[in-house]
């Protein structure tokens, strides 16, 4: 079995499971807790004319938010099941949703040849890959930018996974958390200083990076949101 079919059948199988209940989605966040922090983050480096992708936008949540401040966004995913959520649930007139695999750079080239150079928003896609899958999946994500587009990605930290302990021995698992290792979806971290291979400074420049968070849609006996420790990182191509 192939990395690409690996993926696909256990999202497919993660999103064609969901009930439509709240909060079944560990990462399907407020976009005001999640997409519109990211955008004060790298607004002022991505030119609002070009096309937005949101590469793994799964139910089009933070798609439908960055519509908001883009001309044209496009949702794209591995998984056909959430690709059909995000078209139901969250449809605005410049949004559009399809499938993609990151995993494919000549998809990502066919995609480039459509619309052009592309921003790219990236959150939490690198830590669901294999290391060895990264690569590949950078390649995808040059094709798509081109020349003038800028990726904004943000990805679990080094301190996420001791935080998931920690929270696990106090709270118990989180249901969402659960349904994800269900489907034999483990996610991993990325460690920050990983940022400079994976992106080689020849091929990218790194305009901005720093601390961050991923905002969760659970809440703590006390009320209080769980956001996941994260990086950040704006970049464009040499």
């Amino acid at each position: 079995m192939t990395s690409s079919s690996r993926y696909l059948a256990s999202w497919e199988g993660f999103w064609g499971s969901l009930s439509g209940a709240p909060d079944e989605v560990l990462w399907d966040a407020d976009p005001a807790h999640a997409a519109e922090q990211d955008l004060a983050l790298f607004r002022d480096y991505a030119d609002p004319q070009l096309p937005l992708i949101d590469l793994g936008c799964g139910s089009g949540t933070q798609t439908r938010f960055l519509a908001n401040h883009f001309a044209e966004v496009i949702g794209t995913d591995i998984a056909p099941a959430a690709v059909e959520i995000a078209r139901t649930k969250n449809a605005v007139p410049n949004a559009s949703y399809r499938v993609l695999d990151v995993l494919s750079p000549y998809d990502a080239g066919v995609l480039h040849e459509e619309i052009g150079d592309a921003n790219v928003y990236m959150r939490g896609v690198l830590h669901q890959l294999s290391p060895s899958d990264h690569a590949m999946a950078i390649q995808s994500i040059e094709r798509l930018l081109g020349a003038r587009g800028v990726l904004y990605l943000v990805e679990l930290s080094s301190e996420a996974e001791p935080f998931f302990a920690r929270l696990i021995e106090q709270y118990g698992p989180p249901p969402g958390l659960a349904r994800v290792f269900q489907h034999h979806i483990t996610p991993g971290m990325l460690q920050e200083e990983h940022l400079t291979s994976l992106f080689p400074p020849d091929r990218f420049f790194l305009m901005k990076t720093g601390p961050s968070h991923v905002s969760t849609v659970h809440r703590l006996p006390t009320g209080e949101v769980v956001k996941v420790p994260a990086f950040y990182a704006v970049m464009r191509r040499r």
